[in-house]
């Protein structure tokens, strides 16, 4: 079995079956043993570096030998949930640790008298516990990683897909144009449409990790306006459900959450329709929670969609509902005969 040629990961761990993780793992072993070295120096000079000698092959076996066995069995722990994985591991490690005390309790006891004539459980049981110690501090560690990777990973992605979906030929052509159209019949509107264009690409390149409700309203607005010019009011229909008086509007949100659902509510169930339709859009204050709900109509049956875009776009925004809020948001899509309906509730944050 070749162990360099795992996948990129095994769950949130980081790369560790190629040389080169190999060669940190080993330097990372090595300066522990350093460390543990020079706070129990021994007396004399040359005691001390045969202790470290001795500490450096304990750790450099221990941790080689976890890498190795974490990659052969890579395959299954990338099948398990978290929990359990970081148990599998810390299992492994605290076995092999073990196991690396007994021989060298062996080793000395041979070195001094030909056989073995002594246990020493509490050096075992000692070894065991910093042993967990620091396998628990590392794969906390690289969790924690892994979500802020994950986490930015994600809050750029939406980005770029949103400034891509943007710059789509057909709509900032069509935005164009109805621009130029609107300047010969309607120079005010034609100036509020290019600033509304305008903001919208503003947005896209918002570094925050968070905006107030109201901002996100305020770009889904512009957004709506530029393509009501486009599609027009009897192909654009839009039925708002929220109290003005009870939302939280300085509530601070992930950026580009309700916009991109309308968007695709536009794009996936109004475009593709001759006669266009109705996008209801809704937000309620639930007390704890803030409710969202966005719902297009469903096209004809034989109308070329973008059924894979969409999808797409979902698994983002879950994605990044699951990143910022974990288990306290939820994502629900219900798709009947005529109505396509996505919704989420997030937790109130200020």
């Amino acid at each position: 079995m070749n162990i360099t040629s795992t996948e990129k990961s095994i769950g949130f761990l980081p790369e560790l079956c190629t040389p080169q993780a190999i060669l940190r793992v080993m330097v990372g072993a090595e300066v522990l043993a350093v460390i543990h070295a020079l706070t129990s120096a021994s007396a004399t000079y040359g005691a001390s570096v045969i202790k470290l000698g001795l500490t450096s092959l304990f750790m450099q076996w221990v941790v080689l030998s976890s890498t190795f066995l974490i990659c052969i069995f890579s395959h299954k722990l990338r099948n398990l949930s978290t929990m359990h994985m970081s148990g599998a591991i810390s299992a492994i490690v605290v076995a092999l640790t073990v196991g690396a005390s007994i021989l060298t309790i062996m080793a000395d006891s041979y070195q001094k008298v030909g056989e073995l004539y002594y246990w020493d459980t509490p050096f075992i049981l000692r070894n065991a516990f910093i042993a967990l110690i620091l396998i628990a501090m590392t794969l906390h560690y690289f969790h924690v990683q892994n979500e802020r990777d994950e986490h930015v990973q994600a809050d750029t992605g939406a980005k770029y897909d949103a400034l891509q979906s943007r710059m789509r030929p057909h709509f900032l052509f069509n935005s164009l144009n109805t621009i130029a159209q609107l300047i010969h019949v309607d120079q005010n509107k034609a100036e509020d449409a290019l600033l509304d264009l305008a903001d919208i690409f503003r947005s896209t390149l918002d570094t925050r990790n968070r905006i107030s409700l109201g901002e996100e309203l305020d770009v889904t607005l512009r957004y709506l306006r530029m393509e009501g010019l486009r599609l027009g009011k009897r192909r654009l229909n839009i039925v708002w459900d929220m109290d003005r008086k009870t939302l939280p509007f300085n509530m601070e949100i992930p950026p580009l959450l309700l916009q991109p659902l309308v968007e695709n509510a536009i794009y996936h169930g109004i475009q593709p329709r001759k006669d266009g339709g109705t996008i209801g859009i809704s937000l309620y204050d639930a007390g704890q929670t803030l409710d969202i709900v966005v719902s297009n109509p469903v096209p004809p049956e034989g109308t070329t969609g973008h059924s894979k875009g969409n999808h797409i776009a979902q698994e983002n925004l879950k994605n990044r509902l699951r990143l910022a809020y974990g288990d306290r948001a939820n994502l629900k899509i219900t798709k009947s005969e005529h109505q396509y309906r996505v919704s989420f509730s997030i937790p109130k944050e200020y």
